[in-house]
């Protein structure tokens, strides 16, 4: 940004943003020539001296219950879709949409029934299964 300092100097005067590591540089080549450097010093030494900038470690932490068995899981998970929870009917019937479907698939099978298509194949499979038979009135769903 240009701009005049004052009404009586024709000079302008621009405003310049350096890193430290510039600054630094800007000293050693201004001292390189024989020119003198000590107003740079002064404004080197307003700022400490840190060690650079690194990005913080994304540390993930998956939240597991130990030895929780595929049924508890998606009792857990899905088990307020049927009353009572899963069975093991239910639970057999999602194992074997999951060893037949993609999750592709299974997304799509959602969508088109107009369900979330959003969960691992396991859970869509039980939202299929939930919403086949409340339209088929075979077993009431919550």
């Amino acid at each position: 940004m240009w701009r005049r300092p004052g009404r009586r100097s024709l000079r302008w005067c621009r405003k310049v943003t350096l890193s430290l590591k510039e600054l630094d540089e800007l000293i050693a080549k201004t001292e390189a020539q024989g020119g003198d450097a000590a107003e740079l010093k002064k404004l080197r030494a307003e700022f400490p001296t840190t060690q650079p900038w690194q990005p913080a470690r994304r540390e993930t932490w998956l939240v597991a219950k130990e030895d929780e068995t595929t049924e508890e899981r998606l009792n857990r998970e899905a088990g307020d879709l049927f009353l009572g929870g899963f069975s093991a009917d239910v639970l057999g019937t999602c194992i074997e949409y999951d060893s037949k479907h993609s999750l592709g698939e299974l997304r799509a099978m959602c969508v088109e029934a107009g369900l979330s298509p959003s969960g691992h194949k396991k859970l869509l499979a039980a939202k299929l299964i939930a919403h086949q038979w409340e339209a088929e009135g075979k077993r009431k769903v919550a």
